[in-house]
């Protein structure tokens, strides 16, 4: 028997058959038409999640700010609880130089709960920005909030003007609350001795030196009205107007009302802020008037709401009681 035979009778006792496999049984890809239809799938499915996605970022950057705030109340209440009752100052320069420490000893006019002015680009950005945050030599909050961070929203992404860098810090105090320091006597001002209430020049909406018809929350035993859990402490202010710590907001309520500093709107035309009994909230503005300053050079003069804004009435509601 030749060899040929031998082995093919083998490989049949054997079982181990070898044929050319079928034609059904051969690998093939994906035609043309079946690659544009998963394609498709895809993109439908990327169009259905991705809105997903961003909200739930949106709100994950929501609750961050919500816990800044909150954060920076229990540092402002720690400072009064040291000091006899009294708040922290909220009377800083709006266009002071960019800060720096004095000799020991020495009392620095350039002193606030948040040292700096986002005016100026040092005091503005990382790093000397991000250190002064943390220094209490100007930041009185500074032993208290030892994270640069908590000043700062997450959803705030704009730039300082004419740089690549970031704000520091988004969140700006009510100016109706705090206490005098800058421009106190101690320092040849005209607004009372230091550590006194602040005067709330923009609470009646017009510019008014010595006001005395709303409130001014000096200490913490001084929220009477409307209260501390309804007079907000802290927000976030816009980009276009923050620069020194203070937020001037008017308490004019009714069909007068009026826009000095803006509201932040980070969270979908909402803000972040915290109120004198620590708690804090995600308010959406109403009205686009309100997160939208006007161009230069009218920013940081007051601007009547007609027609009415429900926003700034609700603002006013928060922030000071009057008139008296």
């Amino acid at each position: 028997m030749n060899t040929a035979l031998t082995e093919k009778m083998n490989r049949t006792a054997t079982g181990s058959h070898i044929y050319p496999p079928s034609p059904a049984w051969r690998a093939r890809g994906f035609t043309m038409i079946e690659l544009l239809v998963v394609i498709a799938i895809i993109a439908i499915l990327a169009s259905l999640l991705l809105p997903a996605l961003s909200s739930a970022k949106a709100k994950a950057q929501a609750v961050v700010c919500m816990n800044n705030c909150k954060q920076l109340m229990i540092g402002w209440n720690l400072y009064a609880g040291d000091n006899i009752d009294v708040l922290a100052a909220n009377d800083y320069p709006f266009n002071a130089q960019a800060w720096s420490a004095l000799p020991d000893n020495t009392l620095n006019q350039l002193v606030s709960w948040v040292a700096g002015t986002m005016f100026n680009v040092s005091d503005a950005t990382d790093p000397n920005g991000t250190k002064l945050l943390l220094d209490s030599r100007g930041t009185q909050l500074a032993p208290y909030v030892p994270n640069a961070n908590l000043y700062k929203c997450p959803g705030d992404k704009r730039n300082v003007p004419q740089t690549t860098k970031p704000f520091v810090r988004s969140y700006s105090m009510n100016s109706a609350v705090g206490t005098v320091w800058a421009t106190s006597k101690q320092f040849g001002g005209t607004r009372g001795p230091l550590g006194g209430p602040v005067i709330g020049e923009f609470l009646p909406g017009r510019y008014t030196i010595g006001q005395t018809t709303y409130l001014t929350y000096g200490k913490m035993t001084s929220f009477t009205s409307p209260g501390p859990s309804s007079t907000f402490v802290l927000m976030e202010e816009n980009s276009l107007t923050i620069n020194d710590g203070l937020l001037a907001i008017p308490a004019v309520r009714g069909p007068n009302g009026y826009l000095v500093d803006y509201p932040g709107s980070y969270h979908n035309h909402a803000a972040g802020m915290s109120f004198a009994d620590g708690h804090a909230i995600i308010h959406r503005f109403l009205d686009a008037r309100t997160y939208t300053p006007p161009p230069q050079p009218a920013v940081g003069n007051p601007q009547l709401q007609n027609p009415i804004n429900p926003d700034t009435d609700w603002l006013a509601s928060i922030t000071s009681a009057g008139p008296r």
